[in-house]
């Protein structure tokens, strides 16, 4: 009767363990669209024979996961958002720049077009208010196109403070974790912990570059690209945001030591070299393009005479350096209240044009970018390379995204829901289940005869 009796426990210990396996594979399903949730398994083994009858043991359950691939994983997402903000912030420059014609090559055919004109009537008064006018709008053009520049420099530093404010959140998110747990009991399912560990982890990554060291007991430590730690253990030391004393844009501490030139990964590096190094670069050439229109200007007209035959005044404000020409550049507000005051005349007598012409011939001449190209042609390269930049960033982010993907479609393999599998899993289980409850029915149905013959009461 002994052995009828271990059958019986052991059907009932499989009922269980079959139950169990249905129980897990219903969360998996029930999690199947949780950021962040990895799979879970049930782990079955046989159990030790009793009577020389064995059965099975729940082992426990264990959570799919591979610390390659997540470790693959981490280290391509900064690359990955280094470049998507790239791509993002330089479609806006791309389109502040404005189309062909209508924007500061425009404003420039605009004026050597007036320029044209006053030299066909040099003592017309419409043709000296053509000069004026377009002029002004010369000048208001790189104006509006410093703005933007300078405005999207302001956004990437607001991105820049942005990010730093996620990275400190999530570091102290992990410490929390972290802390947790350190702290639960021996044998308490700390898997759902350390999916938020996990996901909390690729979040980071995303913002910049991370060393992750992990430890027996399941936390994390973490240090940022340059070796700086952010999170060890229960806890997390914040990066610090200070104002730089020059230009006042976010400079990035950590224990009072400035390292934002060490943060070249991700979201956080993508900003970075937008604000430090990509629109510096844009703007000098849109300010040496400025610069170049002004002085040289400046230069032929000054060399002519006006309608009263004086020596011509200067056609825009002076510019004392080539740095914040575009913003500085201004119509001579003087020739705005008096046209008579532009110089056409070459030598001061009436009706010669002498400077008209020589003012419309600049068009042509190759006196900007160190004489290297036409204004129309130096601004024609600052577009072409926006669009260059554009461009490169965008096939480069290409490639990073198909990489990530091809990553994550392994790591999902690995550690995601996949209903098919878990609707066989589900069938698996629950047949299983079946049959473990008619052969718990059969014996304890042989039991209930036994004893019955033997007049033993249950």
């Amino acid at each position: 009767m002994g052995g009828l009796f271990t059958s019986l426990s052991n059907a009932a210990q499989s009922l269980d363990a079959q139950r169990y396996g249905l129980d897990v594979t219903g969360q998996n399903i029930a999690n199947l669209n949780t950021e962040g949730y990895v799979r879970r398994r049930l782990e079955l083994a046989e159990r030790q024979p009793i009577d020389g009858v064995g059965g099975v043991q729940v082992v426990g359950v264990r959570a799919s996961r591979d610390a390659f691939v997540d470790h693959r994983l981490r280290s391509e997402l900064p690359a990955q958002s280094h470049d998507s903000a790239m791509a993002s912030a330089l479609s806006v420059i791309e389109t502040s720049l404005g189309s062909t014609g209508k924007s500061i090559d425009g404003a420039l055919s605009a004026l050597f077009s007036s320029f044209s004109a006053l030299s066909v009537d040099p003592q017309s008064a419409v043709a000296r208010d053509g000069v004026v006018l377009q002029g002004t709008r010369l000048a208001t053009a790189f104006n509006d196109m410093s703005s933007r520049l300078d405005q999207s420099r302001t956004q990437a530093d607001r991105d820049v403070r942005s990010a730093v404010d996620q990275i400190n959140t999530l570091a102290g998110t992990i410490a929390k974790l972290n802390q947790q747990i350190g702290d639960a009991p021996t044998g308490a399912d700390i898997e759902p912990l350390k999916d938020q560990l996990d996901l909390s982890l690729q979040n980071l990554a995303k913002l910049t570059d991370v060393n992750v060291i992990s430890h027996p007991n399941g936390t994390m430590d973490v240090a940022l690209g340059g070796g700086r730690a952010l999170v060890i253990g229960r806890d997390s030391h914040p990066l610090a945001v200070t104002n730089a004393p020059t230009t006042g844009l976010a400079e990035v501490r950590a224990g009072g030591v400035d390292i934002t030139a060490q943060l070249t990964g991700g979201t956080l590096g993508g900003h970075l070299a937008v604000r430090d190094s990509v629109l510096p670069g844009y703007q000098h050439q849109l300010d040496q393009l400025a610069y170049d229109v002004g002085t040289q200007l400046n230069a032929v007209h000054t060399g002519g005479y006006d309608l009263n035959g004086n020596t011509g005044p200067l056609l825009y404000l002076p510019l004392a350096t080539v740095d914040g020409a575009a913003a500085s550049l201004k119509f001579n507000p003087a020739l705005a209240a008096n046209n008579s005051l532009i110089a056409a005349s070459g030598t001061g007598a009436p009706g010669d044009n002498g400077t008209a012409k020589a003012l419309a011939s600049l068009r042509d001449q190759k006196v900007a970018s160190g004489n290297s190209a036409t204004f129309t042609e130096a601004w024609s390269q600052l577009v072409n390379k926006v669009g260059t930049d554009s461009a490169d960033a965008r096939t480069s982010l290409k490639t990073r995204e198909d990489v990530v993907s091809a990553i994550q479609k392994l790591r999902d393999s690995v550690s995601g829901v996949s209903l098919d599998e878990e609707a066989g899993r589900l069938l698996q289980f629950q047949r299983a289940y079946e049959a473990n409850a008619r052969y718990f029915a059969a014996i304890d149905s042989s039991l209930s005869v036994l004893m019955s013959t033997f007049g033993v009461p249950r």
